[in-house]
């Protein structure tokens, strides 16, 4: 990743260093941060992300030629930077007539990159355009049909970027049999004490654990997927520009537990099919602490929520004990 990083540099002139205003530009949205075209190429670096981000997305290519056949696949990514380091690899793969993508990104200093890569590379043929909005309004020409979305617009737990909303606006686009990247992202809860070190053979313990125990599954908060997109978009509508709430899960916390745990957020990320980001794998997947509870006790019940809006994040409230 390191070589494909140098060779995108080259190209574009985006170097690591980059102080220009056009490369280190934050936008904050309605829907949340989108992070600046220089952020974005670092992104590439996270090379356990984007190896599986990649094959996961080969994969699914290959399972959409299946579902429909014959038929050049209209491939939107959505937040593509300026690298678009999920689609230059994967047009190495295929034909122009076999997949075309549009590019979307929110900053024209991206589109601008990433379309002097295709032209440099001979790779142009693959792009139908490149759309500079917001993912989360950006409506797919009703006469184009929408094989597949991807877009990683996120970080661990769902913070602060708009992954949810964009994926909220887009999935209800996609053609039937259409396939959204990633295929799921869940959000687990787990009391875990901060003395924990991972060495690889740490296990999580049950509910019922004794508190010696560095780790309490408390069960899925939330899970992101194509249908629960869908579903929660014909729910709360397209106009999610001010904060919404959406319901996620309930746990409580067993008799184990005590002050020396801390509330978590731990983030799975599926791909597609076999390609999964697990806990450590990525900066995507790095655990989260919650402190909105304060300290932790047994037989507390924690409600967790989802907040839309321009700060999306997991929220959570203490439920009166029967």
């Amino acid at each position: 990743m390191v070589r494909l990083y140098s060779v995108f540099s080259n190209i574009t002139g985006l170097e690591a260093d980059s102080e220009r205003p056009d490369d280190t530009v934050v936008t904050m949205l309605d829907h949340g941060r989108a992070i600046s075209p220089k952020q974005a190429a670092g992104c590439i670096l996270d090379f356990v992300r984007t190896a599986q981000f990649l094959r996961g997305l080969h994969a699914a290519v290959v399972e959409a030629q299946k579902r429909f056949p014959d038929q050049t696949l209209d491939i939107l990514y959505a937040g593509c930077g300026p690298f678009a380091p999920l689609a230059v690899p994967l047009a190495t793969q295929f034909t122009a007539d076999q997949i075309r993508f549009t590019l979307l990104d929110i900053h024209q200093q991206s589109l601008n990159a990433a379309e002097k890569i295709f032209q440099t590379l001979g790779l142009g043929a693959f792009v139908r355009n490149y759309e500079q909005c917001d993912a989360a309004c950006y409506k797919h020409p009703a006469n184009r049909t929408l094989h597949l979305v991807v877009t990683e617009t996120m970080q661990a737990a769902l913070l602060n970027e708009p992954q949810v909303s964009i994926a909220m606006n887009l999935a209800p686009q996609l053609c039937a049999g259409g396939i959204l990247i990633p295929e799921s992202v869940a959000i687990d809860a787990c009391l875990w004490d901060l003395a924990y070190k991972p060495n690889g053979n740490a296990q999580s313990s049950s509910a019922g654990a004794p508190p010696e125990m560095t780790r309490i599954n408390l069960g899925r908060v939330a899970e992101f997927t194509l249908e629960t997109c869908s579903d929660l978009s014909k729910k709360f509508g397209t106009n999610l520009s001010e904060a919404r709430f959406l319901p996620a899960g309930t746990v409580e916390t067993p008799p184990a537990a005590t002050e020396n745990f801390y509330l978590t957020l731990l983030t799975t990320i599926k791909v597609f099919g076999r390609f999964m980001l697990s806990e450590y794998e990525s900066l995507l997947t790095y655990p989260i602490v919650m402190h909105d509870p304060g300290k932790i006790r047994g037989g507390m019940k924690i409600e967790f929520y989802y907040q839309l809006g321009a700060k999306p994040g997991f929220k959570c409230r203490l439920l009166k004990s029967d």
